[in-house]
């Protein structure tokens, strides 16, 4: 536990503040550790058969209790951005098939581990109860296909691909429209008081996610310290020493954000190094490939031909 605190740099007992909300680098932060520290590239599916985190106890109980499984998936839908606000849930129907996608909000991905999470949570969640009909149909996932694909494919009794489009798994409608018993409508109603004053209460961003959604907004022309600080009408000086409380300095936040993006950008193959080193504000691409160099001991082209080797 002193090894994650150290790693993540964050402290597990600052967690403990009511309503919370992690910037989108932190959760992703949190995952690169969590996978460095346990050698476990399926940490995401084993964290996933704990108990639901929290608020998501609530709602998991609710969705228990709606008297279909599709309307469990509103209810999850509505409820949703308290707990991965920087991931959409999105949901198309096509041929009696119910496509929900995990997308991401903005240019940077969340790790591959946080989406096996919360896909295999609410897998669990949508299977449904013993004599009723299994949804799952097929789970897609962007991650290349592990060397052992066998924890992925114990999700669900369906087709499993891997280096998909997007993250998303396929339920079947009318299973999802099954009747079951239906919960206590006064512990329903309770259930959902609850949440709706969680979201209340976690609808103000921290300063700290604050200033990392600005700066993620536009990497290319991120604001400096003291516009971000006009922004949020406070002193440079106070901007500087609450981040410094939460362990940031402005500057960390700027590069640990580029650096994640710089490698979600040059994954997709879609642009060219100079056309990333621009994305993310960097005028000379050299002045780019030696901070990827630092950020991740290889080049950015090495990274991008590990990549296409990965998914061919």
């Amino acid at each position: 536990m002193q090894r994650l605190q150290s790693d993540w740099g964050v402290n597990l007992a600052s967690l403990r503040q009511p309503h919370l909300r992690l910037p989108a680098f932190l959760a992703r932060r949190f995952w690169e550790v969590a996978r460095t520290l346990s050698d476990d590239p399926a940490i995401g599916l084993a964290a996933a058969r704990q108990n639901d985190p929290g608020q998501m106890l609530g709602l998991a109980y609710l969705m228990q209790l709606m008297p279909s499984r599709m309307q469990s998936l509103e209810m999850l839908a509505r409820y949703w951005p308290l707990w991965a606000g920087h991931l959409s849930l999105h949901a198309q129907e096509r041929d009696g098939r119910l496509h929900v996608a995990l997308l991401p909000c903005h240019a940077l991905q969340p790790a591959e581990e946080e989406l096996d999470f919360w896909g295999a949570l609410q897998i669990q969640h949508l299977k449904g109860l013993p004599g009723t009909t299994n949804a799952v149909r097929e789970i897609r996932f962007r991650r290349a296909r592990p060397a052992d694909p066998q924890p992925w494919l114990k999700l669900a009794a369906g087709e499993v691909q891997f280096a998909a489009a997007r993250d998303e798994v396929v339920l079947d409608m009318a299973a999802l429209r099954e009747k079951r018993p239906f919960g206590s409508p006064a512990i329903c109603k309770a259930l959902e008081a609850a949440l709706k004053d969680y979201a209340v209460q976690t609808r103000r961003e921290s300063v700290l996610e604050a200033v990392a959604n600005a700066v993620l907004a536009d990497l290319a022309h991120p604001p400096g310290l003291e516009q971000m600080a006009e922004q949020l009408h406070l002193t440079s000086r106070t901007l500087h020493r609450t981040l410094q409380r939460e362990g940031w300095t402005f500057n960390a936040i700027v590069e640990t954000q580029r650096r994640y993006v710089a490698h979600d950008l040059l994954q997709t193959g879609e642009l060219s190094i100079s056309e990333v080193a621009e994305q993310l504000g960097y005028r000379e691409v050299s002045n780019f490939s030696r901070a990827f160099r630092r950020w991740y001991a290889i080049s950015p082209s090495e990274l991008h031909e590990q990549w296409r080797c990965a998914t061919t």
